[in-house]
């Protein structure tokens, strides 16, 4: 990987410490609150690779999918709720049939007149006795079948979290390489306009973001566009287009901005804007 150029070094600027009469040579360190100069003014940023990749970084990435797997307790719940009644519904039934089978053998005993007898009561105990094994039968089809289901949900979930996690990840991946390609064109073309203009540091004023200094370094050597071509350009453009190119903190149409500014004049610029809604 090619590693961006380095900032060029400049001399530090000597200034008049506050309650001194003596110059800061750069030396000295400058009291707590140093990112102010001692008339209140805000320095500007230092253009360094870094900090533009920063900045570029903010405008790359993209929304992530949020995705929070159902607990395993909801999940049971959930699952409980649709399979539970078929199988109660199934136990009653069993019930039932027991209790219909012993009213038969019931009303034929006592219509011979063995109502009393020990054998009708061995047939019904045995009656009571298949009824149990049949539910306990169906309570473990019960529990297997709902373990099945968890495992199954489960499972599901976890995977849904592994493909948001993945997705999230290559989204990310991907706006950290625009980061990166248009960082270091914006760095490569601060760089080398501060060459063209011999000087060095490329001051452009107190207060400057990052991105007015690599547009106040880069105005001088830039191509000009003529109005009609601009307003061609701007008709071609969709309103969500036209809203990030006016939009003075979207880095990604930092060069179209400042060539059609500088080319047109803030004024001719404006006009445009104005012909040329963002909706």
């Amino acid at each position: 990987m090619i590693k961006p150029p380095i900032n060029p070094w400049t001399p530090p600027i000597p200034t008049i410490t506050p309650g001194g009469d003596k110059p800061n040579d750069g030396k000295n360190p400058s009291k707590p609150g140093g990112s102010q100069s001692p008339s209140g003014a805000k320095s500007e940023p230092e253009v360094t690779f870094e900090s533009l990749f920063e900045e570029m970084l903010k405008q790359y990435l993209p929304e992530t999918v949020e995705f929070t797997p159902l607990s395993e307790d909801v999940l049971r719940e959930t699952i409980q709720n649709w399979l539970r009644p078929a199988y109660e519904q199934a136990i009653q039934n069993r019930r039932d049939q027991t209790q219909r089978i012993n009213a038969e053998l019931d009303a034929d005993a006592w219509s011979r007149g063995m109502g009393a007898s020990t054998y009708l009561s061995d047939v019904k105990e045995r009656q009571y006795r298949g009824e149990q094994r049949d539910v306990d039968t169906l309570e473990g089809n019960y529990a297997s079948t709902l373990a099945g289901h968890l495992y199954d949900a489960m499972k599901e979930q976890q995977n849904k979290k592994i493909e948001v996690d993945e997705f999230n990840a290559e989204q990310i991946n991907h706006a950290r390489e625009l980061a990166v390609k248009a960082a270091r064109e914006l760095y490569e073309a601060y760089l080398a306009a501060n060459k063209r203009r011999g000087s060095g540091g490329g001051k452009s004023g107190k207060g400057k973001s990052l991105f007015e200094q690599v547009y106040a370094a880069s105005e001088k050597n830039m191509p000009k566009t003529d109005y009609g071509t601009a307003e061609q350009l701007l008709g071609r453009m969709s309103p969500a287009e036209r809203r990030r190119l006016y939009n003075q903190n979207d880095p990604k149409y930092l060069k179209l901005r400042s060539e059609l500014t500088y080319s047109l004049g803030r004024d001719g610029f404006s006009s445009l804007k104005r012909r040329y809604l963002a909706k």
